[in-house]
């Protein structure tokens, strides 16, 4: 795969580089390729009748002592046929290992050129006889390797096209003067592959530092502005996300891709709660600086266990613009590149060239194709119209509140009960029986969807109550202004379980999860379910501590996949002690047979 790192050499602080890394599995491919193209592995070199011949198969490129070498398992005969027969025939099999260097030719194709060879028997001794073999070898192997090119030119144009559109109306001249200087230095090997050093010369004052700017949280305007701004970058790494969630089907891969896309949305949590402070300028490129390392990382990792196939040139080309943009910005400040709508669509479209879809549309509606990769059941059917509020326990007679109870009704009667309810002091013991109710029903289906491992059972259903307790003191709705409203946070988390909007876009139905209690509280508890699966038992098992499993779920639950140790942290930050150490609280006080006290928003132990 392709990687562009860019730093300034201190020597020249106006020269800076761009190294394109060509990666050797790549190389080796393309060169299989070329020699013997498939179904067919078996290169014909040399073909003259049944007794003359040179072939060769397994071809493979490495690289040794800084030095790239081409070897290939080999045979070769030189004869003369009588009567369907090779009598008296020179014959050799083994191996033929030829050094090669590397150049770019003036048409930006990667080239190779011979620099030593030699042959050995199959027992890596050289052969007896070796005249015909270094003949045939000189003949027809070495003229195929020179003849050998790799087309640079389509990521260096995708590469120049992304920073021209990442350049600021007041910055365009001077860009377009570096470009115009962009030579090739000699290539170097690296241990993974090669080095195509790009050199630019740009104005001195555009490598000096740029002073920070300045810092604050945002107001409520300003939260918004950003949130507008940033939804580019979210539609973005969606349609990357996608596209190589079709393109490989691989179990380990699709969980990174996971992992990535949910803590880049908690990333923005803060922000947009108006707690953490933000630099002035443009957002996006502080997304895309903090983020672009890890989305390189995955798709490296796939080209290296060979799952991306076909499709290695595509993904190549999409890193190593990425990569130019990412290393351009950090080694030419005052350049003031921005990562602008264009370039990011421009970005996109280098992982799937033909699609007409604008892969930066974004909206709130739930994305079929984004729940299937990720393994999430079908959506539930939407629950039928509900009678009016006057009608809540005309038909709760003692018994359904003993059924209610033991938990025995589904989870979307519940809900029916539940809808646009606030209750009032009188009403918080039968409010709280419906919502244990609803929440041990739910628990129960995703246990039982889940196959979780039977040890981690009883701690999930106590997790789920703990985590409804602490997000809303189990409230789905609030009274704002004499209406009855869903209950919404700063930073947009909803209702009974707080599932965040931005966080879970695409995932889940927000009409729902605002107005319906049985939705809301079933898409926590498979967060939840997801969450202890993923993150919490590793960290449990780990550490070979079930009870951790709890608080490091929730902590992933509040925060993002970056949290799952957060509660063992003595450094955390207070306010993230309290949220833990309360989740914890009244976890203990439910897996102690406590009972929620919605005054107080506890879980209170039965007296002694």
């Amino acid at each position: 795969m392709l990687c562009l790192l860019l730093a300034p050499r201190l020597g020249a602080a106006a020269t800076v580089e761009l190294p394109l890394h060509l990666r050797i599995d790549l190389l080796q491919r393309l060169l299989a390729d070329y020699l013997s193209p498939p179904p067919e592995r078996t290169a014909v070199l040399f073909q003259q009748g049944a007794c003359r011949y040179l072939r060769t198969d397994n071809p493979r490129l490495e690289i040794r002592a800084g030095r790239l070498y081409f070897t290939t398992h080999g045979s070769a005969s030189l004869g003369i046929e009588a009567m369907g027969n090779c009598p008296a025939s020179l014959t050799w099999k083994g191996t033929i290992e030829v050094a090669l260097a590397s150049y770019v030719d003036p048409q930006w194709r990667l080239r190779y050129r011979i620099i030593d060879s030699k042959i050995v028997d199959e027992k890596g001794a050289e052969p007896k006889v070796t005249g015909f073999i270094w003949d045939f070898t000189k003949r027809f192997l070495h003229p195929r390797l020179e003849g050998f090119a790799f087309d640079l030119a389509p990521p260096r144009q995708e590469i120049v096209g992304l920073l021209r559109t990442s350049a600021p109306a007041d910055g365009v001249a001077q860009l377009e003067a570096a470009l115009g200087t962009m030579t090739v230095a000699p290539i170097r090997t690296a241990a993974t592959g090669l080095v195509v050093p790009l050199k630019m010369t740009v104005a001195d004052s555009l490598v000096a530092a740029t002073a920070p700017l300045p810092q604050a949280p945002l107001n409520p305007a300003e939260i918004e502005t950003f949130q507008k701004a940033v939804e580019p970058w979210d539609a973005f790494l969606v349609f990357a996300i996608k596209m190589a969630g079709a393109d490989v089907v691989d179990a380990q891969m699709r969980a990174q891709l996971f992992d990535f896309l949910i803590a880049s949305r908690y990333q923005l949590l803060p922000i947009l709660a108006g707690e953490a402070p933000v630099a002035a300028g443009d957002p996006v490129r502080r997304l895309f600086v903090d983020s672009w390392q890890q989305l390189r990382r995955i798709f490296e990792e796939a080209g290296q266990r060979g799952l991306l196939q076909d499709q290695v040139m595509r993904y190549m080309t999409f890193v190593s613009a990425g990569d130019a943009l990412l290393a351009l910005d950090a080694a030419a400040p005052g350049l003031g590149l921005q990562i602008s709508s264009d370039g990011l669509r421009q970005l996109a479209r280098t992982l799937q060239p033909g699609e007409l879809v604008d892969p930066l549309h974004f909206d709130w509606q739930v994305d079929p194709v984004l729940r299937e990769l990720f393994g999430f059941a079908p959506e539930p059917a939407l629950l039928a119209p509900e009678p009016s509020l006057g009608r809540r326990f005309l038909d709760l007679l003692i018994p359904m509140a003993l059924a209610a109870e033991s938990g025995e009704l589904p989870g979307a009667e519940f809900g029916k009960r539940l809808d646009r309810w606030v209750p009032g002091p009188a009403e918080l013991e039968e409010y709280r029986v419906l919502v244990t109710g609803l929440l041990q029903a739910v628990a129960a289906e995703e246990i039982k969807r889940g196959n979780l491992d039977a040890r981690y059972a009883e701690i999930y259903q106590h997790l789920v109550l703990a985590s409804g307790l602490v997000e809303s003191c189990w409230r789905q709705f609030v009274r704002d202004g004499g209406q009855v409203s869903f209950l919404r946070s700063q930073a947009g988390s909803i209702g009974l379980m707080q599932v965040n909007q931005h966080v879970w876009r695409g995932f889940y139905d927000l009409e729902r999860l605002r107005w319906e209690v049985a939705y809301n509280a079933q898409a926590g508890a498979q967060i939840l379910m997801r969450y202890l699966k993923q993150y919490g038992i590793a960290v449990a098992e780990k550490n070979n501590e079930p009870n951790q499993a709890p608080r490091a779920t929730y902590s992933v639950y509040n925060a993002g996949p970056r949290a799952a140790r957060r509660f063992m942290n003595p450094d955390s930050a207070p306010r993230e002690k309290r949220v833990d150490g309360r989740l914890w609280d009244i976890y203990q006080g439910i897996a102690a047979g406590g009972t929620v006290d919605l005054t107080t928003c506890r879980a209170v132990l039965p007296a002694r």
